[in-house]
């Protein structure tokens, strides 16, 4: 049977066979497994009808099935989407619908909770935080993670995967082709789904696996699936431990496998720093390489980072973009003392062109960059980041504000529009607006929903159906703080004054 190679692939055929690719509890997997296991994959799932431009969503949890599912879904040339299936359920719905795939690669305990109603009750008393998923019975549904008797209609990963080996024959297709749809949360309410070539994102690969090789990093910790391809072209040891773990889980997992290297944005590191300050100690000494990125690094957050990491160990900010992964770079120790009136964010990666824009806006074009939003057919040669910058006369850029409404909290760019609209749905709310005010001690944002309601609403009842109601939203956009008053309003129009507002929170 034939497949087809791609320049990601071809990164993990280069790799000597018998490197470790993934650690676990279960073993080390090596590159050489990886990539057969993965063509066999393909042949099973075109034996089982998958086809090449097919759309497919992948909602599985991290893990070696993960990235096998990656790497035969690009030889059979599908194109993916990763949704999170922890938003709201029009939120995700409105981003199925968009995007019209015939596959989609589900948890069987997700769709197990969706089946019974009763389940789902109890599920969502027990846990806040429940997991949503809309099932359409019109998509071809592959079950991932644990076998259910029950769900015997759809057809099993594992029994997939555990199909009698077939001969395959990977032929070379350098070509670009459109692969990979990330979401993000858009400006209005119509799904962003940025949409990525094998070559850009061959070369976001190569960027991000430059600086880990370039601190001669063995082991990265890690939850997100992405970062497993990452670690596995840039042929080094991978572990994955849990993205709930509390910190004194995580400073014994790091002490117990040695972890090297962390990769992840600011909020992520605040319980280990606490965990640190209450315990009167440090993160481990095997950190050499701590790297910051999907949100702003402020001074003050690292300066409080400095006082619990080891003298040896490089901070490497990332500042990029869901549209270009790696844009500028700093270190973290020169950034924290660097004289400037903003946030320097330092300078460009090999590959990318920046501009400033007459309206102070950063202009981008790179070699990474995406090709299109996948609800349009068209975009300029130069992406406009909503973000506002200059550069200094040392050449690094300094950004000075954004553009755009967005809230950045952790990792995960918060546009208000789109979730406004459907907490305005709940009955008795007049008019909401979703704010953002940077906490310091929290070195994050905190996000406050302002309500002019009838009266009869209460937080309780506003923040059950945001999490589990009728009109659920993003788990990652719920507020912090929910407040019933007045909303400023500025000029003829009586527009609502978000400004004006955060300053009187």
């Amino acid at each position: 049977m034939k497949l087809y190679s791609n320049i990601i692939i071809e990164q993990i055929a280069n790799l000597n066979p018998n490197q470790v690719v993934l650690q676990s509890e279960k073993g080390n997997f090596l590159a050489g497994n990886l990539l057969d296991e993965s063509k066999q994959l393909a042949a099973a799932l075109w034996d089982a009808g998958m086809r090449a431009d097919d759309k497919i969503v992948i909602a599985s949890e991290p893990g070696i099935d993960f990235v096998k599912i990656m790497f035969a879904t690009m030889m059979l040339q599908t194109k993916v989407a990763i949704i999170d299936p922890e938003m709201g359920r029009e939120n995700y719905s409105n981003k199925l619908d968009q995007f019209k795939p015939a596959w989609v690669f589900l948890d069987a305990r997700i769709l197990l909770l969706q089946k019974s109603s009763l389940l789902r009750v109890l599920y969502f008393r027990w846990k806040k935080n429940g997991l949503y998923f809309p099932v359409n019975r019109k998509i071809k549904t592959i079950l991932t993670g644990p076998k259910i008797p029950f769900l015997n209609r759809d057809i099993n990963f594992h029994q997939l995967a555990a199909q009698e080996n077939r001969k395959v024959e990977l032929i070379e297709n350098l070509k670009d082709r459109p692969y990979l749809i990330t979401y993000t949360s858009g400006t209005t309410a119509e799904p962003k789904g940025v949409l990525h070539g094998v070559h850009g994102l061959s070369n976001s690969i190569g960027q991000v696996v430059d600086l880990i090789k370039s601190n001669h990093a063995q082991i990265l910790a890690t939850h997100l699936p992405h970062f497993m391809l990452i670690g596995a072209c840039a042929g080094i040891g991978v572990r994955l431990w849990k993205g709930d773990s509390s910190a004194k889980e995580r400073i014994e997992f790091i002490n117990k496998f040695k972890i090297t290297t962390l990769f992840g944005p600011p909020a992520e590191y605040l319980l280990l720093m606490q965990y640190c300050a209450d315990n009167n100690n440090s993160i481990p000494e095997s950190i050499s390489h701590v790297m910051l990125g999907s949100a702003p690094v402020h001074k003050s957050f690292l300066e409080r980072l400095i006082k619990y990491l080891p003298l040896h160990t490089k901070i490497t900010c990332i500042y990029g973009m869901t549209e270009n992964l790696v844009v500028c770079t700093m270190d973290g120790r020169k950034k924290v003392n660097y004289p400037a009136e903003g946030d320097p964010l330092g300078t460009p990666v090999e590959g990318i062109n920046l501009r400033i824009a007459d309206d102070g806006e950063i202009m981008l074009f790179s070699n990474q960059l995406f090709l299109r939003y996948d609800h349009l057919q068209d975009k300029p040669k130069w992406h406009a980041t909503g973000d506002l910058g200059h550069f200094d006369k040392n050449g690094i850029l300094i950004l000075t504000g954004r553009k755009k409404e967005m809230i950045i909290r952790r990792n995960f760019n918060l546009y208000p529009a789109l979730y406004e609209s459907t907490i305005k749905k709940i009955p008795g709310i007049g008019e909401a607006v979703l704010v953002g005010k940077y906490n310091e001690e929290l070195a994050d944002e905190e996000v406050f929903l302002v309500i002019e309601s009838d009266g009869k609403l209460n937080k309780e009842k506003v923040r059950r159906q945001l999490e589990r109601g009728e009109f659920s939203i993003d788990k990652e956009a719920w507020p912090d703080h929910i407040l019933f008053r007045g909303i400023p309003r500025k000029g003829r129009q009586q527009k609502l004054d978000r400004v004006g507002l955060v300053e009187t929170l």
